[in-house]
């Protein structure tokens, strides 16, 4: 079954004229014998299925990379996202607290967990909600501070 509508100003579908910016219903016989004559707006599968159209306008893109991310992607639409540590012991709660850093969630990436320590060594404060970029800039002003602090202590000249 398709949903399709005339390209011209009409045409005889299922027995009755289909005008131009109306719709129509039709069977696949059908409309493969008028199918110079319509455009095809869905196509309706007898199971569950859908197709979806892309218009790639880049030559550079992977057609079939592409194909295989968008399948993988509906296929997990609406899926709740289960993650699993292989290191973790089954019987563990995840909210409860590890114990070995009880500022830190379980869930954090290793990249915020180095940037966090390395704040932490420079003396900055860091809240459990900042975020990866403002603990970064905060690392850069206190190291720019540390580097001028340094930089006061001596004489330009070298004596």
């Amino acid at each position: 079954m398709k949903r399709v509508t005339p390209k011209g100003s009409g045409v005889k579908l299922n027995g009755k004229w289909c005008f131009n910016g109306q719709e129509e219903i039709i069977s696949e016989e059908e409309y493969n014998a008028n199918k110079d004559y319509l455009v095809m707006l869905e196509d309706i599968r007898e199971t569950n299925e859908r197709v979806i159209e892309v218009i790639v306008k880049d030559e550079t893109i992977d057609i079939e990379a592409l194909k295989e991310d968008i399948e993988q992607f509906v296929e997990n639409y609406n899926k709740p996202e289960e993650q699993e540590d292989p290191g973790e012991d089954p019987g563990e709660d995840p909210g409860e607290d590890p114990g070995e850093n009880p500022g830190e969630n379980p869930g954090e990436d290793e990249e915020l967990k180095e940037l966090k320590a390395k704040a932490q060594e420079l003396g900055i404060n860091v809240t459990h909600n900042m975020k990866k970029e403002t603990i970064i800039k905060k690392i850069e002003e206190a190291e720019a501070a540390e580097k001028a602090k340094e930089g006061q202590g001596q004489n330009p000249e070298g004596e």
